[in-house]
């Protein structure tokens, strides 16, 4: 297995893919006796379907998830991160650039626990007005119960409450 250079490319300085996991294979921190040797495995395979899904170097992918990890990668590496996106998902909204594409195409969202309609993805709309009536996050202990991607904010799948107008745009309504 050959390493390639470092290179740069407008996102900067690129990691290559088999120097990150080079490196996530030696880190006796955490991988001691091969412990996440599966889990190198569907790394290796996730960034690689998530270049080809986005019309990017497995490279790219993987610099752009470096950049934005910020704790252990044994952690932050995972399926509830970062979901398969070959598998056409109910809860799985889909890919958008930017947040602002997001919004832009859903801009208001159902409270899972109280059914109340609320400008925020991730907010209960009483949680946001402190007004006590609901207190729901979708990024709590239980979250979700949708995903998105938003490819600035690296890739990684992000829990969000239902689009109000999510059946509308997949045809079911």
């Amino acid at each position: 297995m050959e390493i390639q250079k470092v290179k740069k490319t407008s996102l900067g300085t690129t990691m290559t893919l088999q120097e990150v996991l080079l490196k996530f294979k030696n880190d006796t921190s955490w991988n001691t006796n091969d412990r996440f040797k599966d889990e190198i495995i569907w790394i290796e395979n996730m960034v690689n379907d998530y270049a080809k899904a986005f019309s990017m170097t497995p490279d790219e992918v993987i610099t752009l998830m470096e950049q934005k990890r910020d704790y252990s990668w044994p952690n932050y590496y995972q399926r509830a991160n970062f979901p398969d996106i070959n598998i056409k998902d109910q809860h799985f909204i889909g890919v958008f650039k930017t947040g602002k594409e997001f919004m832009e195409k859903y801009d208001t969202f159902i409270c899972p626990k109280c059914g109340d309609e609320t400008p925020s993805p991730q907010e209960c709309i009483h949680r946001h007005n402190k007004d006590g009536k609901c207190d729901w996050c979708s990024y709590g202990l239980f979250s979700g119960p949708y995903n998105v991607i938003i490819l600035e904010s690296g890739f990684k799948s992000i829990p969000i409450f239902k689009p109000k107008n999510y059946e509308v745009s997949h045809g079911k309504a």
